[in-house]
Order: structure tokens, then sequence, then C-alpha cells
């Protein structure tokens, strides 16, 4: 019967298919906005998880603040030293036994000057096993040449780097550090050049080394990751009490032996980097397996770490991306909050309308409540209007939303500005209605009904139900 009542009455006043079509529309554009803000945030994460940063990486514990590129401090003039990740055996033991983590590979980073043919240029220098770090980094394309062995030294660059300094395959580039009163300067033979999905200026700066060169040119310690080529024997002979003289007992006097060049030997074994496992990085990278929850597997990373007393943290992509994802999310927050000024405004309208609605109906609810009708009876019958209202349109506008998205991805609109490309990941725009979203619509025209219901029966019910029926509110 109140649903009856409830519905009769909706489909009796016309105004009730302008309410169904005002919220409708508010709902609808609601979903295409959410949609698009999803997009932007999908393709920012897509983007650099699969060019740089990973699902999440693994950074040490530091009073400083720190990305994948450094030092995340404003510039105070002299060169920050990173820590080292450690234990790092037990860590790359420790992401291997996580099933979740597909993917990992260790980096050392650093900052230097690159240097062609007299023209110099700053960029971020990343020192990564390179075969092991594009198989993660599934979003480089490789151009021309091929990756750099774990055994010799090697830069790769972007296409966009290699074409303005006219670097070639096979070209010897510098790296030049400066380091208070001193500098370093290290070369290596240009032996890859690659390009990510998307133009971005940030990525292009990134140039890909051997972590033997970046260790070298940032004065880095190495350490030895396994040391089990040192046998019992040779340990025995470190801790026991040792007579240097003893070696010699046995020995016969030879004579001299005449090298014409004594570096003609060991000279090429000077320009090959140090062939060991070394344990010295500064951050490991990882991808997840798909659908996996890249929240939950941090916490449950950190909680490990905690549990160990290692120094070390996980971080999410965003905070593995530091500064050069900062300013895309405040420009997305902008425009966030530009969009939400104007559905705040519709939405006050639409309420407002409701509020309205009802009010119009005092002298109505006055003639029932003369008839017999209780509060509790009158509530629920201008609750069920509303929340039938309200439903019908948030259905409606659900529906709308999801067949203006998948116009608007048909429509294959092209980007030309290079802030969108890197806004949305794409030169394309893609936008596509997830159930997360249809499900906050639907939220908020429930909400929108809520708040259309309480205050407007409250009001109408404490007027006097026979100055209601009078007319006199």
């Amino acid at each position: 019967m109140l649903f009856y009542l409830a519905f009769k009455n909706i489909v009796s006043r016309k105004s009730s298919f302008v309410i169904v079509l005002f919220i409708a529309f508010a709902v609808m554009l609601m979903a295409v906005i959410n949609s698009v803000f999803d997009s932007t945030e999908n393709g920012i994460e897509k983007v650099f998880s699969k060019s740089f940063t990973g699902d999440l990486a693994i950074f040490p514990k530091s009073d400083i603040p720190l990305s994948l590129f450094g030092d995340e401090t404003p510039v105070t003039g002299t060169l920050t030293k990173i820590n080292t990740l450690v234990p790092f055996n037990e860590i790359s033991d420790c992401l291997n036994s996580i099933p979740e983590i597909e993917k990992s590979v260790p980096q050392v980073t650093g900052t230097a000057a690159l240097e062609f043919n007299g023209e110099r240029t700053p960029v971020w220098i990343f020192g990564v096993p390179a075969a092991k770090y594009l198989d993660c980094m599934s979003a480089i394309k490789i151009l021309e040449g091929s990756p750099f062995s774990d055994t010799e030294r090697g830069v790769m660059l972007s296409k966009k780097y290699a074409q303005e300094m006219n670097i070639s395959i096979g070209d010897t580039v510098q790296f030049l550090v400066v380091d208070g009163p001193t500098f370093r300067i290290r070369a290596a033979k240009l032996s890859c050049i690659y390009e990510y999905p998307v133009e971005n200026s940030t990525l292009d700066r990134i140039v890909l080394a051997d972590a033997f060169t970046v260790r070298s040119l940032m004065d880095m310690s190495e350490s030895v990751a396994d040391t089990s080529f040192i046998g019992e024997e040779k340990t025995d002979l470190l801790e026991s009490d040792l007579d240097i003289e003893s070696l010699f007992d046995d020995a016969e006097d030879v004579g001299a032996v005449v090298v014409e060049n004594p570096f003609e030997e060991i000279q090429p074994a000077l320009e090959e980097p140090k062939i060991f496992d070394s344990s010295s990085w500064n951050y490991v990278v990882c991808s997840l397996s798909q659908g996996e929850n890249s929240k939950k597997t941090i916490g449950n990373l950190n909680r490990i770490f905690k549990k160990n007393s290692w120094p070390v943290r996980a971080v999410a992509w965003r905070t593995a991306a530091g500064s050069t994802a900062l300013y895309l999310y405040w420009m997305r927050v902008i425009f966030n909050a530009g969009v939400i000024v104007i559905l705040v405004a519709g939405f006050i309208i639409i309420n407002n309308t409701l509020v309205v609605n009802v009010l119009n109906r005092t002298q109505e609810i006055g003639t029932l409540r003369a008839q017999g009708a209780s509060r509790v009876f009158v509530s629920l019958q201008c609750m069920a209007e509303t929340f039938m209202l309200t439903i019908t349109a948030g259905i409606l506008g659900c529906i709308l939303g999801a067949v203006c998205t998948a116009a608007l991805s048909s429509m294959n609109i092209e980007f030309k500005n290079v802030f969108l490309i890197q806004l949305f990941g794409t030169d394309h725009l893609v936008v596509s209605t997830s159930f997360s979203i249809m499900c906050k619509s639907m939220l908020l025209s429930v909400l929108l009904g809520l708040l259309g219901w309480i205050y407007p029966v409250r009001t109408a019910l404490k007027v006097n139900p026979v100055q209601a029926m009078q007319g006199a509110v």
C-alpha cells in the first residue's frame, strides 16, 4: 500500500520526470568524470611502473627524502651519498620468496653530466644489470643495438638524447661528477638506443649504464655478495697465528726476470669491470604478478623488514617516482577540484529541488495527518517517493555514463599537447567505466535522496495539521 501510493504520487506529478532527468544527468556526469580521472591515474601508473618505478621499490631508510632519482631535498650544493641496502643478500632472498613479486632488479643511482663531442647535459644515471632491467621494464622498446652484458661496461640512451647529441652505437660517452673540490670522469660505449611508450621529459633524462661504472663514478665502495670462493683452508690461515717468514723457508734464490712491457698483460684487465656479484645497491625495483594488490604487498614486506630489524622499507610507485610524478598529481588535483566545484553546485540545485518537491506537499501532508495518518507513515511515504526518484535516476545515469565513456573511447581522440600525453599516459583518450565507479555513482544518488528527504519531511511534520489544510504554512 505504501509503495503503491508513493508510485502513484510520482507518476501523477510532471515534476517527477524533470527531477529524474536532472539527477540522471548529474550521475552520468559524475560517472564520466570519474572514468576520466581513473584513466589519468591508471595511465601515469602504467607508464611509470613499466618504465622505471616498478609496482613497488625497496629503499634504504634515510633521514632525507628519497626517490629512485636520489635526494629529493631542494638543491643543497653537495653530492648526496645514498645509503646501500643492508643486508642485500637477505633482502634479495626475501623478495624471491614472496609469491606476489614476479620480478625484481637492483639499481644504483647517481646524477652526472653526460658529455659527447664537447656538448654536455645533466642526466640521472641508473646503474643496472641491463638484461634483467629490460625484462622488468616491459614498456622500454629497443630501437638500435643490444643491451650490455653483466661483464662489460656500457651505456643505453633514450632516442631523444641520442638524436639531440648525435650519438651513435659504438660511440664512447663520458660522465662527469663534481664532488666538492674534486671531480670524477668515467667513460663507456653506447651499446643500445631505446624509447619509452610516450613522450616524457623526465624519462628521457634517464641514462642506463652498467653498475660498475656508476659505482666508480659515485665513489661507492664495492662489497662482495658471496664470499664462498674463499675456502676453509684459506680462512684458517687468516684466523691462525701466521709467521710470515715461515712462508719462505723453502724458497730458493732465482735470477731476475726481465719484462719488456710490465703493463702489457694487466692493461686490458684495467679496462674491464670487476666480475663478481656485488651487494652494493641503492634500491631494488619490483614488479608484481598480474592482479596482485601493491598496497597489501608493501604492508607485508614492511612487516617482514621490521621483524628482522633491516634498515629498509618498501614504497609505492609514486614515492619511487618522487617529484617527477608530483607535479602531475597536483595538476590532477587542481583539475579535479575545478570539476568538483561544478558538481557541488549542481548537487545543491538537485537537493533544493527535492526539498521543494516535499515542502510543496505540506497541505497534502496536513490532510493525511488530519485523517489519522501517523508521522511514521507520512515519513515513510515521502522517503519511498524520494528514493524511487533518486534510485531510478541513478540507474539511468549509470547507463548513460557507460554509454558516454564508450562513445568517447570509440572516437579515438588524439592528444597533441605534451602535458595531456603525460597526464593520460598515452597519446589517445581511452576511458572505461569500472564497477567501482558505478557503485560510487549509485551511492551519490542514494545520498541525494537521503538529504532530500530528512530535512523537508521534518519541517512539514512540525506544521499543525489544521493550519496545513488551510494552507497557512
